[in-house]
């Protein structure tokens, strides 16, 4: 059975001058920001029913510098053997913004998370941590000449996390990533209005591709992974999203599943609150 899992994942929304990057829910975005995401997940691999309630929390300790805690409860159904449910351990994380580029909407972040040994329930976690240092980034093209000017709503994000695990028998896992995202509010604000309405006006049609590959003791570097189409609503206090999940070989599975996500921007919901503390 290969269940596709990003150690540290916190779906993070990033601005770079006049570019909003949403909240992706395949893997983490470039951006340290104050937030609470709650994803849901369904998807059926090895035979195995999933269901994942996963929750996290960041908060901004300087303009550059963040901390994060995640988790998620796991439903694990198989034909023939007992449910198994609980808890996830524990992943905490550190993101640093490495670089904000406005006029070319480009932007960096290194990240650092460690999933906690034995922190979460029998037979879902891990008797082991997980170490996760991580690159993203992400790329607007609203720097693009006026000849392509509807091509400027276009970004694209993307990540490269190595996975270490204490347990020397668990493999490494290179978990890599990257999204093509096309922003109405950006073409109606930046580029043209084109008299599209609520709610569709605040809509990020967005396709991800998170990937991963194994690296070592015996797995043959075999990648698994989903291309997954989907939508994004984008406000002014948060998103709502939904994408299917659409596996890209048999290794990772035959059955489509879905991801449902909403991230509130508690930064923005209390400003007060979620200003950096130093």
């Amino acid at each position: 059975m290969i269940i596709l899992s990003w150690p540290g994942i916190l779906w993070a929304h990033a601005v770079a001058g006049m570019r909003v990057f949403p909240a992706t829910m395949g893997f983490d975005d470039p951006g340290v920001a104050d937030e609470a995401p709650l994803l849901f997940n369904h998807i059926k691999a090895g035979g195995v029913d999933q269901d994942m309630l996963s929750f996290g929390v960041a908060k901004t300790l300087t303009k550059s510098f963040g901390i994060s805690l995640s988790t998620d409860y796991q439903w694990l159904n198989q034909e023939g053997a007992p449910q198994q449910n609980g808890w996830d351990n524990l992943t905490v994380g550190a993101q640093y913004q490495l670089f904000r580029n406005g006029p070319h909407e480009a932007i960096g972040m290194l990240a650092l998370y460690d999933a906690i040994a034995n922190t979460g329930s029998g037979g879902v976690g891990s008797d082991y941590s997980t170490y996760t240092p991580e690159f993203a980034w992400g790329k607007g093209l609203g720097d693009l000449p006026r000849s392509m000017a509807y091509l400027r709503p276009l970004a694209l994000t993307g990540v490269v996390a190595d996975s270490i695990p204490s347990d020397p028998t668990v493999p490494n896992t290179l978990n890599w990533a990257f999204s093509l995202q096309y922003s109405i509010p950006y073409l109606q604000d930046f580029v043209k209005y084109m008299g599209i309405k609520a709610p569709f006006n605040n809509m990020v049609p967005i396709v991800e591709f998170p990937m991963q590959t194994c690296l070592n003791r015996g797995c043959g570097s075999q990648t698994t992974g989903y291309i997954n189409p989907g939508v994004i609503w984008v406000g002014a206090y948060g998103q709502v999203g939904i994408e299917a999940q659409i596996p890209i070989n048999r290794a990772t599975g035959r059955h489509v599943g879905v991801l449902v996500g909403v991230d509130l921007y508690w930064g923005d919901l209390f400003p007060h609150q979620g200003r950096p503390w130093f």
